[in-house]
C-alpha cells in the first residue's frame, strides 16, 4: 500500500479535499481509525468550519470553511495569508480560484481529513506509525501507548486520540463527538516537523435543513488548467522528471554514526521547484539542514497528464555516508583559513593568561556552512570565546572539477 493512493485527478470529495516507526505496524494490517467519512453516502448535508494554527506561530490562522450536499454537489473555502482558495462542485462544473498555484501539503491534508480519513489510511505503510483504537494503542479513556508492548504510555486531555503516521501525511485525531450517528474528531493535528503541527479545530459542524442553492452557482467554470491537483510518484517515477541526479552531498560530520539510511518527503509544485521537505527518518541531525537545503534546489520537468501540470509528492530514500565526499582527512589550520573569510580573533575574559591554546574542530558543508563545532585539545574556559568567533567567520566549500565539496578541519587559537 504505497503513495499512489494519494493520487488526487477528478472532481470527487475524496480527491479533492485532499490536496518514528513503531514495531507493531505489520504486514496485512488495514488501518482504521474512529474518524467518519463525511463525505459517503447517507450522510446528511452539512456544514464545518474550522479554524487552523500552527504551532510554532500562533499568528499564523487559517479558516476552512465546507458545505457539502453531495459528491456532486459541495463547496469549500481556504483563507489565509499563505493560501486561499473558493471550490466549488455543482455536478460537472467545477469553480476553482486559488490565491497561489501550490496547495500547501498541511492544508491539502487537514482540509481532507475533517471530513474523510481514507487517502490518509491508503497511504499508511507497514512500519509506519499507528496508534489506534484498532490496534489497541488508543483507548476511550485517553490512553495512547508508544511502544509495542505498552510500557511507554500517556493520557490525551481530549479523550481518545488516534494517530496515522502516513509519510509527509502524518495526522492525529482526538476529542471525538456524536454527528449524525457517526463520531467525528473536533481536533485533527497535522505534523509538520517535529516541534511543529498544524492543528484544525472543528468550530462548526452542523446539518444544512435548507440548502442554499446560490453557494453552489457557478458562472464560469475554471478550466483544469487553472485547478491544482496532487499525484504521488514513486522515487524512480520522481527521478525520471529530475533535471539533475536525486544526489545528496552529505556534510562530514565530525564524531557518531557517518552513514546509514535516512528519507524525506517532498512536494513539487506545477512548475516543477520544490517547495516542502519534511525529514520522514533521519540518521544524523547534524546533516539534516543541508540536506534539506539542497532538496530545495533540485529541479523537475513540469508533470503533465492530459496536458495539464500537476503538483507532485514522492518520497525519496537514501544511503549515505558523510565521508563519500570531500578530504578524507581533516584540513589543517592554515589549509582551513586560506577557505575562510571575515575571519576574527576571539576576545578573551581578562586575565587569562598568554600562550594558552585551543583547537576547535569544524565542519563546513558544500554551501560552505558551518554545521559544528566541537572541542578538540583546548585549556579551561577557551572554547566558549573560540567558539563564539567561529560563528562570525565565513566559509568557502572545496571546488574540485567545479564540484562544491565538504570538509573537516581543526582550528587553532592561541591567547595573546
Amino acid at each position: 500500500m504505497g503513495l499512489r493512493k494519494l493520487i488526487i485527478m477528478c472532481a470527487v470529495i475524496p480527491a479533492l479535499l485532499l490536496g518514528t516507526a513503531d514495531l507493531w505496524a505489520t504486514e496485512g494490517q488495514a488501518p482504521t481509525v474512529v474518524q467518519a467519512v463525511l463525505t459517503e453516502s447517507g450522510t446528511p448535508p452539512f456544514h464545518l468550519s474550522a479554524a487552523i494554527t500552527e504551532r510554532a506561530d500562533f499568528s499564523e490562522h487559517i479558516d476552512l470553511e465546507i458545505y457539502w450536499v453531495s459528491s456532486t454537489k459541495w463547496r469549500r473555502t481556504i483563507t489565509s495569508q499563505e493560501f486561499s482558495q473558493t471550490l466549488v462542485v455543482n455536478g460537472e462544473d467545477v469553480f476553482e480560484q486559488n490565491s497561489d498555484d501550490y496547495f500547501p501539503v498541511g492544508l491539502q491534508t487537514l482540509a481532507m481529513a475533517v471530513v474523510d480519513p481514507r487517502p490518509i489510511l491508503d497511504a499508511w505503510r507497514p512500519g509506519d506509525q499507528l496508534v489506534t483504537k484498532a490496534n489497541g494503542k488508543a483507548d476511550e479513556s485517553g490512553k495512547v501507548c508508544f511502544d509495542p508492548q505498552s510500557k511507554v504510555c500517556g493520557y490525551s486531555r481530549s479523550g481518545m486520540m488516534e494517530t496515522v503516521g502516513s509519510p509527509g501525511h502524518t495526522v492525529t485525531f482526538s476529542d471525538y463527538r456524536p454527528f449524525s450517528n457517526k463520531r467525528v474528531a473536533r481536533l485533527v493535528t497535522y505534523k509538520i516537523d517535529q516541534g511543529d503541527s498544524l492543528l484544525a479545530r472543528v468550530t462548526v459542524l452542523e446539518e444544512i435543513k435548507n440548502i442554499d442553492e446560490s453557494l453552489f452557482k457557478i458562472r464560469v467554470r475554471t478550466p483544469k488548467e487553472g485547478q491544482v491537483r496532487t499525484v504521488a510518484l514513486s522515487q524512480t517515477e520522481l527521478a525520471q522528471q529530475a533535471l539533475q541526479p536525486l544526489e545528496i552531498i552529505w556534510p562530514q560530520v565530525l564524531d557518531g554514526k557517518t552513514s546509514g539510511e535516512t528519507s524525506y518527503f517532498l512536494s513539487v509544485d506545477k512548475k516543477g521547484q520544490v517547495r516542502e521537505v519534511l525529514p520522514l527518518s533521519v540518521a544524523v541531525e547534524r546533516a539534516d539542514d543541508s540536506a534539506r537545503r539542497q532538496i530545495m534546489r533540485w529541479k523537475f520537468k513540469a508533470l503533465l497528464r492530459d496536458g495539464v501540470p500537476l503538483q507532485v509528492e514522492s518520497v525519496v530514500n537514501f544511503q549515505f555516508n558523510t565521508r563519500a565526499y570531500g578530504p578524507t582527512e581533516m584540513l589543517t589550520d592554515a589549509e582551513v583559513r586560506k577557505l575562510a573569510s571575515d575571519i576574527v580573533d576571539p576576545t578573551f575574559p581578562a586575565g587569562t593568561p598568554s600562550g594558552l591554546t585551543c583547537a576547535i574542530r569544524v565542519a563546513i558543508d558544500s554551501d560552505g556552512g558551518l554545521i559544528e563545532q566541537i572541542a578538540g585539545e583546548c585549556a579551561a574556559g577557551l572554547f566558549t570565546p573560540c567558539s563564539h568567533t567561529l560563528g562570525k567567520w565565513k566559509f568557502s566549500p572545496i571546488v574540485q572539477d567545479g564540484k562544491s565539496l565538504p570538509y573537516r578541519a581543526e582550528i587553532d587559537f592561541k591567547t595573546p
